[in-house]
């Protein structure tokens, strides 16, 4: 699973938001957001709705500064922790501020390994957004990010 930051600026929201996350049967949060992203954090919260639902959600921080990209090794480090959390059997929720630039980068990544082209990973996250409040937005969101998934794709 992929999205936007499961946080807000009130207490309500926040906790709405986290509670969706743990009922759907997220266990396991890779957060690409960093501390110059200035967000109220959600930790806490998180933690408490999965205690109230006999459950713990593990939690990973592997900051990506917003609309930037990492080195190769900084996404195969991202990519391994996902598919150590998946082989335990986990769910893992991906997420960054808005859920697009980032998130969109790590998901094509770990898209372009199964040999999908630029293009397929570009459409099949098209697909997978598609239905969304926020389908039509871009994603990823610039040149980087894009020249990133090319990058991955002839890997």
């Amino acid at each position: 699973m992929a999205g936007e930051y499961p946080g807000s600026a009130t207490p309500e929201e926040a906790d709405a938001k986290v509670r969706v996350l743990v009922e759907a049967g997220v266990d396991s949060v890779i957060d690409l957001t960093t501390d110059q992203d200035r967000l109220t954090p959600y930790r806490e919260r998180l933690d408490a709705a999965a205690e109230t639902a006999g459950r713990t959600v593990r939690y990973f921080a592997h900051p990506i500064p917003d609309f930037g990209v990492l080195d190769h090794a900084g996404y195969d480090a991202i990519l391994a922790r996902i598919h150590a959390e998946l082989d335990a059997g986990r769910t893992v929720y991906v997420h960054c501020l808005g859920g697009k630039g980032r998130t969109g980068t790590v998901i094509g990544c770990l898209l372009a390994e199964s040999g999908l082209s630029y293009d397929d990973v570009i459409a099949r996250i098209a697909e997978l957004r598609s239905g969304t409040r926020k389908a039509d937005d871009p994603c990823p969101e610039n040149t980087a990010q894009h020249d990133m998934l090319r990058a991955r794709c002839r890997r």
